[in-house]
């Protein structure tokens, strides 16, 4: 097993992102549940068509996983001896691995969320198929260059202690 020379875990944490999801899915939870309520035990349609209690009870389902999936969003990113780990759990189970030789360059640079990659998460450059990134807030990124042509970011917190560690990693023999 390598030394693990950096290691970063981030979440979606920020207030205004809370409060927009919970106002977003609260509201439509409450809606289920009354409907569900009105036409199961009292036996009253609730609008001129009425959804079926099992279309009801699907959504209900869906809105729980999606405020699980949401509160459960976590990017991990670790470096070693081998190259780049990371995971996106729970959109990207298994962890994944940009090896050291497919590296071509790397840099720590400041890119445009929104602008670039049209906001943070699992993104894809706009226009750009073989670019991705990984991040969950702010705009400081690790960019890797890779030999295949390829371009990945990953957003950081700690832009000096991943740069150390890639530089480490890159000078390893292994």
């Amino acid at each position: 097993m390598n030394k693990v020379l950096f290691k970063e875990e981030q979440q979606f944490r920020q207030w205004w992102w809370i409060v927009l999801i919970l106002l977003s899915i609260i509201p439509a939870k409450v809606m289920c549940i009354y409907a569900l309520y009105q036409q199961t035990v009292r036996g009253i349609p609730v609008g001129d068509s009425p959804a079926p209690n099992g279309v009801l009870i699907v959504v209900l389902i869906f809105l729980s996983i999606m405020l699980w999936g949401y509160f459960k969003l976590k990017l991990e990113v670790w470096i070693d001896q081998d190259g780049i780990h990371y995971r996106f759990f729970p959109l990207i189970f298994k962890n994944k691995l940009i090896s050291k030789g497919e590296i071509q360059r790397f840099e720590i640079r400041k890119y445009k969320p929104i602008i670039d990659y049209g906001g943070w998460g699992v993104r894809r450059g706009f226009g750009r198929k073989w670019q991705r990134a990984y991040n969950v807030s702010g705009n400081i990124g690790l960019q890797l260059y890779l030999t295949n042509g390829k371009k990945v970011l990953f957003g950081t917190q700690r832009s000096q202690a991943i740069m150390y560690a890639m530089d480490e990693m890159m000078r390893s023999r292994k």
